[in-house]
């Protein structure tokens, strides 16, 4: 592998005790990684807060692409159509997607003329939000907003199981690796081979991916 300078990734995963990896890769491989952020990863911030607050003061989504983009959002497994009144609870899980197709895509859209045919399944306010705090949310982008907005969380660093990243690892063949050009586990550089035979499954892993020219 060709070296390149890798950031040190930070390893501020749950409880503070998940492992780094750091990957360079060519920038056409960085999409391949997006499958992570639909599976879900996690991320520190302020919670009982709002669904608005955490996507747009929080994590930097403009209010436009809120409105115009975000077509269906999913709190804790119950659709959302008021963003502003959801509030998001240490342990949430945060789920966004962008306009689905067909009949489902249109019943699951928030304030869409078919919201009335969900409302078993329709998030309903529970019991009124604490102070805000530090605490702790699983976000899962899905479709058109992985691809939009994966990149900048993957260079940041997402929190995500390592199960999952080593079953995505395990996929590549030889093309992918030459295209990778450095692995950092832990901060101590390492080979594909070691990385692979690297205990990734065990828990948690803090994730960061760079791209570099191919």
């Amino acid at each position: 592998m060709t070296q390149t300078k890798c950031a040190r990734t930070q390893t501020g995963g749950e409880g503070g005790n998940a492992r780094s990896l750091c990957l360079t890769v060519a920038e056409n491989r960085l999409p391949l990684f997006f499958e992570l952020l639909a599976q879900g990863f996690s991320l520190p911030l302020m919670v009982e807060t709002s669904i608005r607050d955490v996507l747009c003061d929080q994590l930097g989504f403009c209010a436009d692409y809120l409105a115009e983009r975000i077509q269906t959002i999913f709190l804790d497994g119950k659709t959302v159509d008021d963003v502003a009144g959801a509030i998001v609870h240490d342990g949430s899980t945060l789920a966004l997607s962008a306009a689905m197709p067909g009949v489902v895509g249109a019943t699951m859209r928030r304030q869409g003329r078919y919201a009335a045919m969900r409302q078993a399944i329709s998030h309903r306010p529970a019991d009124a939000p604490t102070a805000p705090r530090q605490g702790r949310i699983t976000l899962k982008l899905f479709n058109l907003l992985a691809s939009e907005k994966g990149a900048a969380f993957l260079r940041q660093g997402v929190t995500v199981q390592g199960r999952d990243l080593h079953a995505l690892l395990q996929r590549q063949g030889a093309a992918f690796w030459s295209d990778c050009h450095e692995c950092r586990l832990d901060g101590r550089p390492v080979s594909p081979q070691q990385l692979l035979a690297a205990n990734l499954e065990a828990g948690p892993l803090t994730l960061m991916v760079q791209t570099a020219p191919a």
